[in-house]
């Protein structure tokens, strides 16, 4: 995948010129820079796809996952509620054998769940604000409920926003209390917390919720480690050629790019590097013209090239 350093690059590179959007001048003769990465793959695509779960005790998320998995690939059922099973459409292996794993929705329950919501009181350096338990001293589990909680009491102190995505019932939903650690449910033994140096009043009730049923399912796929790599070649490789697909220049500057794991051309681009990015799939990005092209990243993952295989990465700099 492409390095934090290089998005890092891009980004500031984005921000820069963004200030200058008005200029036409400068819109008309500025630089735009065309890098193509061609990079190998760290792993084996067979260890790529592959997922399996996590192996921490204390965390009930994955236990119950692990349970869900355990289940699929013997052919057994087993359910989850109110969130998935498995990660839907991704391989694991089990003794040998290879599946590809399913997470269907199969209904809905009505389950009783402790929900915390935290009510904003105020910064922790201000007088008079009660004495509250830091976040990081409280156990995982809470730990990890107290933080969408406390996005959700912020966004309703400051009208804002907030990443919803993370929050349910306005806080967070305990679904696997008895499983862990936890000083917030069934009955709270804090009062206040403090994150980011706030302090936030405690609030958990009992709610009963809808809660959709989750079940997981593994389709066999191979079995053997050879049939597998078949399977994962099928599954990721994007764009497949070979030496004599490309012209004897692009095929050039394909080397070029492969033994330096980089290579960059400013506009107008040659014919050799628009005939190699429109085979590599990347031909998206010869949309633009000098005076309106934006930054941005394009991708082909994986090529398979004369029985090798290539992330390959295009970031346009205007």
């Amino acid at each position: 995948m492409p390095s934090t350093n290089r998005r890092t690059f891009i980004g500031a590179t984005s921000a820069g010129l963004a200030s200058l959007a008005g200029c036409d001048s400068l819109q008309s003769s500025r630089s735009v820079e065309y890098t193509l990465y061609v990079e190998t793959p760290d792993r084996p695509l067979t260890e790529i796809i592959q997922w399996k779960p996590q192996t921490n005790e204390d965390d009930p998320y994955a236990a119950v996952r692990r349970d869900a998995w355990a289940a699929a690939v013997t052919g057994q059922r087993d359910s989850t509620y109110g969130h998935s099973a498995v990660p839907d459409g991704e391989y694991t292996e089990h003794d040998g054998t290879y599946y590809q794993l399913h997470d269907a929705v199969t209904g809905s329950k009505r389950i009783e769940r402790p929900v915390l919501r935290l009510h904003w009181v105020d910064r922790a350096d201000e007088e008079n604000v009660p004495d509250a338990t830091p976040r990081d001293s409280l156990p995982e589990l809470d730990q990890h409920a107290v933080l969408p909680a406390y996005f959700a009491a912020r966004a309703r102190e400051y009208d804002g926003g907030a990443p919803w995505d993370l929050v349910e019932e306005g806080g967070y939903v305990y679904r696997y209390a008895d499983r862990a650690e936890s000083e917030l449910t069934p009955t709270p033994d804090h009062e206040y917390v403090s994150v980011h140096d706030t302090v936030l009043r405690v609030d958990v009730s009992y709610e009963t919720l809808t809660e959709v049923e989750h079940t997981a399912t593994a389709t066999q796929v191979a079995t053997s480690p050879k049939a597998f790599a078949a399977v994962a070649d099928a599954a990721t490789v994007e764009v497949r050629l070979s030496s004599s697909d490309l012209s004897a220049d692009a095929r050039d500057l394909f080397e070029r790019a492969r033994r330096r794991e980089t290579y960059t051309e400013t506009m107008p681009l040659s014919t050799d590097f628009e005939s190699l990015l429109s085979a590599l799939h990347l031909r998206e990005a010869l949309g633009c013209s000098q005076s309106n092209c934006e930054n941005e990243a394009y991708e082909t993952q994986y090529l398979a090239y004369d029985g090798a295989y290539y992330d390959c990465q295009l970031y346009v700099e205007a």
